[in-house]
């Protein structure tokens, strides 16, 4: 058992805000590694008027709980004191769920400030493709993992994010910046057998340390996830994968992804510029986290506008392909994209 450790002061810093965490060294070493290269943590004191987040430290008189629940995880306890910006972890217990829960309360006063800072997020994937940088946009089981995993395992691919992107529009107000997170990446079973094969794909998650991975199972046996699915920290990714992370990338062009259930449905199309913002605005995100959006999030009006305006003016396609062709399909579309987009 981990002996008891006083928590100290540390700083974790993005490009959009500054936070203190209050936590033992070991899990604030554990943080550093989860947050990279999207957030950096190191000692220091928050300034006056920054959010701080603890652990092992009893609530403020002020604070009021705040619990969050997601999809086959444990609820996660927190104490919300808005008067002194200060959230405090309260269960479960265990470092390896304060990691993850001082992560989660972090992560999500970024990118609230992210998106008060004009930052708009769309569900998509953002991969460096054979040098363009690519924003794969699909809902949930679009097959936005599974393209980006065979991309990176092909050597033509760099994940900067799998499943959430912030955007904003370049001072040129043409040219458009992606800008990824520290989010666990949710991959199917069977895209790890595929990718992996059997063996390799058992071997890596017995070595998977997200603690929610003791109950996702559950999903697949209810019918809410047949395929089942594991949770990989970003560094577990790369680590896997034996490549490294982007933090950001400029993005080329947008490719609205989706899984084909034959052959004949698989394949490559232009997006007409007129019916670009409409498929743009179904996977725009209206808050920036999917929880504990208790921190500020909305720009001032109009900041938005610029940045759907040079998303619609990039290069923007539909690509459906078989989950069993993914190696393929990254062939195919890297192909179509060398020949049809510029490079910066």
């Amino acid at each position: 058992m981990r002996p008891t450790e006083a928590p100290r002061p540390y700083v974790v810093r993005s490009r959009f805000a500054t936070t203190g965490l209050m936590c033992g060294p070991s899990v604030a070493g554990e943080i550093d590694r989860l947050a990279r290269p999207y957030l950096t943590v190191e000692p220091g004191t928050a300034g006056p008027g920054d959010w701080r987040i603890s652990e092992g430290v009893p609530p403020t008189p002020g604070a009021v709980p705040e619990p969050v629940t997601a999809l086959g995880e444990p609820t996660v306890e927190y104490a919300v004191d808005h008067a002194e910006r200060h959230v405090f972890h309260l269960a479960p217990e265990g470092p390896a769920w304060a990691c993850q829960s001082l992560l989660r309360a972090t992560r999500a006063v970024h990118r609230s400030a992210a998106a008060r800072d004009g930052m708009l997020f769309l569900h998509a994937g953002l991969v460096e493709l054979n040098g363009l940088g690519v924003a794969l946009v699909g809902g949930s089981r679009a097959g936005k993992t599974s393209f980006v995993m065979a991309a990176v395992l092909s050597g033509q691919g760099v994940m900067v994010c799998n499943d959430d992107v912030s955007l904003s529009a370049d001072d040129s107000g043409h040219g458009v910046l992606g800008v990824g997170w520290p989010r666990s990446v949710s991959v199917r079973l069977d895209t790890l057998d595929l990718l992996l094969g059997p063996e390799r794909a058992r071997a890596a998650l017995d070595g998977l340390t997200h603690p929610a991975n003791a109950t996702l199972p559950s999903l697949r046996a209810s019918g809410v996830e047949r395929h089942g699915t594991a949770l990989i920290y970003p560094w577990e990714y790369a680590d896997l994968l034996e490549t490294k992370l982007g933090h950001s990338a400029r993005v080329d062009a947008l490719v609205h992804l989706s899984l084909a259930d034959a052959p004949e449905e698989a394949g490559l199309s232009a997006v007409d510029p007129r019916e670009r913002r409409t498929l743009l605005d179904r996977h725009v995100l209206d808050t920036p986290n999917k929880h504990l959006n208790i921190f500020g999030h909305e720009p001032e009006p109009g900041t938005l506008r610029r940045t759907r305006g040079a998303l619609t003016a990039l290069p923007t396609f539909r690509f459906r392909y078989l989950f069993q062709d993914v190696r393929r399909a990254v062939d195919q579309l890297g192909a179509h994209l060398r020949a049809e987009v510029p490079a910066a």
